[in-house]
């Protein structure tokens, strides 16, 4: 029996893998309880860190990879190739351990991250954001209901004026997009909250993943797609 249909006997442990923003990490969950989290070491230097990283998660937790009951990964928007190099290491990984894959949103990745915040309190809205390149951000609105983030729009890039222009009133912004945010503030008038501009998000990720991936659930097995948003820079230019 494979580890993944264990899961109502066992604790799910989870492994957390971010790649697709520019402060990737790696974490290890259980529901309620992160075990450990590290960053990786390089901006731009995921494939040659993941591994090693791993390896190091593991043998600090003083687990092997035999006792891993499932893995979840961003998929996107962020880094084009941070999202290949992600997703084909949790594939990697989910296939030959035969557990169970499971993939969010980047952006809803940063809103969960964004609470509890300020003594627990959560926001009513988040905005969360990631640096596009081009002169824009990816970005979603969340509504906190009940202790989730509910999305209120699509994963979709903007331009930061734009987004300010659109974004309501009282809504709180997470994501390293907030810098670019911020530079079109003298531009709009409007001011912005800003939460958390650099979220390590494999330890929400393994969270996450330790309360989804269970039998039956529609993120079992092959849930994880790569979500780009928009075309890559090098397929921009081959048009």
């Amino acid at each position: 029996m494979a580890a993944w249909q264990r899961a109502e006997t066992v604790l799910m442990t989870v492994l957390g893998i971010d790649t697709a923003t520019s402060r990737g990490s790696v974490a290890l969950a259980r529901p309620g309880e992160v075990l450990a989290a590290v960053p990786l070491l390089e901006r731009g230097a995921h494939a040659r860190d993941l591994l090693l990283r791993i390896d190091g998660l593991l043998q600090k937790t003083g687990l092997r990879p035999s006792d891993l009951h499932g893995l979840a990964v961003t998929v996107g928007p962020g880094s084009f190739t941070g999202v290949r190099i992600g997703l084909a290491t949790a594939k990697g990984f989910a296939y030959s351990l035969g557990i169970g894959l499971a993939g969010l949103s980047t952006l809803e990745a940063l809103a969960r991250a964004a609470a509890p915040v300020r003594g627990g309190a959560q926001p009513p809205l988040v905005c969360a954001t990631i640096e596009a390149g081009r002169g824009e951000v990816y970005a979603a609105l969340f509504r906190w209901v009940g202790g989730e983030p509910v999305r209120e729009t699509a994963d979709l890039s903007y331009r930061p004026e734009d987004l300010l222009r659109a974004l309501p009133t009282g809504a709180r912004v997470v994501g390293d997009g907030s810098a670019a945010l911020e530079r079109a503030v003298r531009e709009t008038g409007r001011e912005i909250e800003v939460i958390d501009p650099w979220p390590m998000l494999a330890a929400t990720l393994a969270l996450w993943g330790s309360r989804t991936l269970l039998p039956g659930s529609p993120y079992v097995r092959g849930g994880a797609r790569p979500n780009y948003v928009r075309p890559s820079d090098a397929e921009v230019v081959k048009r």
